[in-house]
Parts: structure tokens; C-alpha cells; sequence
């Protein structure tokens, strides 16, 4: 089972969630549509397509794996393991309500702690966790092992999400009791610890977490963004470096090193940062936006704006970027286009637009 590692960066994330009792209705229905007895030879058809669709899916060539198992089901429609593994595929393309639907099927045949975790952990990823949630108390009650400690830490993920953190702490604590050396339980552990301002229990979790996983980059990048806050500047471009030095595509690494870098007034290095998470992250709203803050605080406005413009481009919904264009667009002497940015950033509950707005654009 794959296991995800929470990276606590606010995400803005728009889905049309489906009822899952509609789910589950419609797949009971479609299991029903056809009847018959499968002949030997149907049997090793269906096998056979199986079989290969498996080993494409492991090749992690999803979209062919999908089409065998689509063969295998179209000759045996009660075919469990077909559905799981279908769903598998379509997980691993992010089609998570794809996978969900499947997931569904599977239950419907034969309702095992495993396919209650995967549509659980689908479903997660889906942000659908009410449903999320039942799968894994469901999982926890049918399994003692394994796929219980994998359901204890989802569990936590969830509880982390609804800033439930003592829960969520008690979740990872049942997660490592049964696994001493769950790796992911004890970054996430530590993460709750961060939110509650326990930084030397959040820094110890870390640090256990990557004894055990020396190439753990962001544990290195949340040991390092403690260090910032406790304004051990020199400590947190050191546990930046070496989250870069791990996984030399870790825009968010190169991205918060640099904002360092501009706090100890190292603006050259700060700019190199921003370019290089840029280069590997071309959509990196934040980068845009932090290097932009640099060309402003230099008065080199146009430029600036050209940055603030790109960092809204990737993320409409950029309360920040928006206020900040705003400020931006006044120096350029745009009165009109600056009080429509800061009235979007109001609209987007930055609150400090508002002053903005009443002192500028009555």
C-alpha cells in the first residue's frame, strides 16, 4: 500500500462530490444487469485479460491495465479482484471518483478489510472524508495487522485535516505502537506537535523520521521551517540545503530557503531560489509572488507587476498575490485597476484589503 505523507500546504481544491449511497446503488444495479453462467472457456478469457492487466499495471502502464481488466469484466462481471485492480489504475491516474466507483464494485462481491481501506484511502484523496472515515473504522474492526495500522494513519490524516490534532496524535500513537518503524506516523506525528507549537516534540518526531528514511526531503524542509520560526536563520537554510540536496526538484525547499535568504538580506541568493523553484515548478504561484515582493521592495514596479501577474495566472483564487498586485498597480499610478485587485482579494477574505479600499477608492 502506497503511503502519503501530509504536506501542509494550504491547497484550494474544487470537487463535485458524489453520494456514495448513489455510488454504491448504481453499481449494484450494473453487477445485476447481467446473468449467466460462465463456460470454462469464459472463465480462462477473463483470467487470462486479468492477468496480463495486472502485470501492465505493475509495469505502471495504467491505461493499458485498464483496458485488459475492462476486457476481463465485459466476459466476468463478478469479478472482484478485476474491479480492485481497476481502480487501482485509475488511482494511480488520479481519477479518485473513477476509483471510488470500482472500489464500490469490489465491496459489492466481497467486502474485505482491503477493499474498505483503498476505497478509504480514495476517498481521502478525493476529500470526501465522512466517507473516508467509515472505511476505516471498518478496516480497523475486520483487520489486526497491517492494513490496521495503515487505517490508523489515514485516520490521523484526516484528524490533521479538521485540526482535530490530539486525535490525530492518538491515531499515528496506534499506527506506530503496531509498527515501530512507520516512517510517515512519525513525520505526521511530528506535524500535529508543529501545529501545536510543541517544536521540540515536532523536531524529535522529525528527526526519528529521518533516521529512519535518510532521503525523507520534507522532513528535512519542516525541521527547517521550525528553525525559521525560532529565528535560527542559519540552522534553517542548512536543513533547506540538505531537503534540496535529497531531491534536487524540491521547489518548495528552493522556495522557502529563499525566503530565508531575503530575511538575512542575501537578496541575490534569495532571487536565485525563487528562480530555480520557478524552473521546476512553472506554476508555482508563491515563488512568483515572493519574487515579485523583492522586485517591489527594489522599485523595479513593472517588473514586480509582470511577477504578481504570473502568480495570479496559476492561482485564481490568490487573495494575497491580488492585494499585492493591488499595492503594486497604485505606484504604477493604475488607481482603477489597483482597487479592483483589492477588492478581489476582500472577496477572497483578505481583510486587510478593506483598508485598502477605504482609504484609496471611495
Amino acid at each position: 500500500m502506497i503511503r502519503y505523507i501530509l504536506f501542509f500546504v494550504v491547497v484550494v481544491l474544487t470537487t463535485v462530490l458524489v453520494p456514495k449511497n448513489i455510488q454504491a446503488q448504481e453499481t449494484k444495479d450494473v453487477l445485476q444487469d447481467t446473468i449467466k453462467i460462465l463456460s470454462a472457456n469464459d472463465e480462462q478469457v477473463a483470467e487470462r485479460e486479468y492477468n496480463k492487466g495486472v502485470i501492465l499495471l505493475e509495469s505502471n502502464k495504467y491505461d493499458e491495465a485498464i483496458g485488459k481488466f475492462d476486457k476481463a469484466l465485459a466476459v466476468k462481471v463478478k469479478f472482484p479482484e478485476a474491479f480492485y485492480n481497476r481502480a487501482s489504475a485509475k488511482f494511480s491516474k488520479g481519477d479518485y471518483l473513477g476509483a471510488i466507483n470500482d472500489y464500490n464494485s469490489a465491496i459489492t462481491l466481497n467486502a474485505t478489510a482491503k477493499y474498505y481501506l483503498a476505497r478509504a484511502i480514495a476517498d481521502y484523496k478525493y476529500n470526501e472524508f465522512e466517507g473516508a472515515n467509515a472505511d476505516l473504522e471498518k478496516t480497523i474492526s475486520m483487520d489486526k495487522g497491517d492494513l490496521r495500522n495503515e487505517a490508523y494513519y489515514y485516520l490521523g490524516c484526516i484528524l490533521f485535516v479538521d485540526k482535530k490534532y490530539d486525535e490525530a496524535i492518538s491515531a499515528f500513537n496506534e499506527a506506530i505502537k503496531n509498527d515501530n518503524e512507520y516512517v510517515n506516523a512519525y513525520h505526521d506525528r511530528g506535524s500535529c506537535y508543529k501545529m501545536q507549537g510543541k517544536y521540540e516534540k515536532a523536531m524529535a518526531d522529525y528527526n526519528y523520521a529521518i533516521k529512519l528514511n535518510p532521503d525523507l526531503a520534507i522532513a528535512y524542509n519542516n525541521i527547517a521551517s521550525i528553525k525559521k520560526l525560532t529565528e535560527d536563520y542559519q540552522g534553517a537554510i542548512s536543513d533547506y540545503t540538505k531537503a534540496i540536496e535529497v531531491d534536487s526538484a524540491n521547489a518548495v525547499a528552493y522556495n522557502n530557503r529563499g525566503t530565508v535568504y531575503n530575511i538575512i538580506g542575501e537578496i541575490d541568493n534569495a532571487i536565485s531560489d525563487f528562480n530555480s523553484a520557478i524552473k521546476i515548478k512553472k506554476d508555482y504561484s508563491v515563488a512568483y509572488s515572493n519574487r515579485a515582493n523583492i522586485k517591489f521592495d527594489s522599485k523595479k514596479y513593472e517588473d514586480a507587476l509582470s511577477d504578481y501577474n504570473e502568480a495570479i495566472k496559476y492561482n485564481k483564487d490568490y487573495g494575497i498575490g491580488y492585494l499585492n498586485r493591488g499595492i503594486c498597480k497604485e505606484m504604477l499610478q493604475d488607481e482603477k485597476g489597483a482597487c479592483e485587485d483589492w477588492s478581489m482579494a476582500e472577496e477572497l477574505g483578505v481583510t486587510v484589503a478593506g483598508n485598502y479600499l477605504n482609504a484609496q477608492c471611495k
